[in-house]
């Protein structure tokens, strides 16, 4: 199981999301997220890290011809289409048992609660049946997203078998700073999942 550990905003945490396991690592740019890292020393957090890390630039809303500051090697949010050069994950929001549009022109979907006042990070579930269900019907990879723990990952996967998961409020002590005993945890019963 792939693992992407999102709204970074410290050195020290993303390389020991690196150490655990994880296999991508998110960086907040939507400027109304309490996580958001653009224009600031954190956002050369990736130049800084080696040369094989996944880094994902998240928007809530994706901007019309937004450009990556370098190392970024994805772009993650809703509009995920209009990027170029770049592996594009198209985030999108679960609202009760809605059944989204699945022909979307990217590389990858991201599944994430709805909430009205916020894109992602709220630690709300979606409902992992119909995720189980978008998984089978979708010639996408699909990532799972929202509310997920160290303590409920695990079954997350076993219902829903999605390309891979994403974690952020599940493993933080405070907004945008990791639990370094979650971060490892959540990545350990992750990739435990048989």
């Amino acid at each position: 199981m792939r693992v992407k550990i999102c709204g970074l905003t410290r050195q020290e945490d993303a390389e020991w999301a690196l150490e655990c396991g994880a296999d991508a690592l998110g960086f907040i740019f939507q400027p109304e997220s309490k996580r958001f890292v653009g224009g600031t020393d954190a956002e050369d957090i990736p130049s800084r890290l080696g040369p094989f890390t996944v880094c994902v630039a998240v928007f809530g809303l994706v901007p019309p011809g937004v450009t990556l500051p370098s190392r970024f090697g994805a772009i993650q949010g809703e509009n995920a289409v209009s990027a170029q050069g770049v592996t594009r994950i198209e985030a999108i929001r679960i609202q009760g048992n809605q059944k989204p549009n699945l022909e979307v022109k990217a590389d990858a979907i991201l599944l994430d609660a709805y909430d009205p006042n916020a894109y992602g990070g709220t630690g709300k579930t979606i409902d992992w049946n119909l995720a189980a269900e978008i998984v089978r019907k979708s010639r996408l990879p699909v990532i799972l997203a929202g509310g997920l723990t160290p303590e409920n990952v695990g079954e997350a996967i076993r219902i829903v078998r999605p390309y891979a998961v994403d974690v952020c409020s599940g493993v933080e002590a405070s907004f945008g700073i990791k639990d370094k005993m979650k971060v490892r945890d959540f990545v350990q019963a992750a990739k435990s999942v048989l």
